[in-house]
Order: C-alpha cells, then sequence, then structure tokens
C-alpha cells in the first residue's frame, strides 16, 4: 500500500495488475488475487493512514 500511494498510478488496481503481479512475483511467491488483496487491506487502512499523516 505504501509503494502504491509513491508511484505515479492512479488506482490500485492498475497498480497491482500491471506492476505486482507482473514484477514482484518472483519477490512474492505466494502473491494474492486482487479480489483476496481488498478483503486484506480493509485490516490495514487504520495504519496506513497514520503512517501517512506522520510522514
Amino acid at each position: 500500500m505504501i509503494a502504491f500511494h509513491q508511484s505515479e498510478y492512479r488506482d490500485f488496481k492498475t497498480y497491482y495488475i500491471h506492476f505486482v503481479c507482473r514484477y514482484l512475483t518472483n519477490k512474492f511467491p505466494e502473491l494474492v488475487s486482487y479480489t483476496r488483496m481488498l478483503k486484506l487491506m480493509q485490516g490495514v487502512l487504520d495504519l496506513l493512514y497514520s503512517y501517512l499523516t506522520h510522514r
């Protein structure tokens, strides 16, 4: 999520499909699907908000 916000992509779906799935699968061999990632992200939104406001 932090890398997405620091990237030039405008929406997360495009970032995930066109960058993460294309270039980071070798670093994250058990990469989850985009739909599963959305469900996992719900638990980190408060932490991300805190990080970004203090950055």
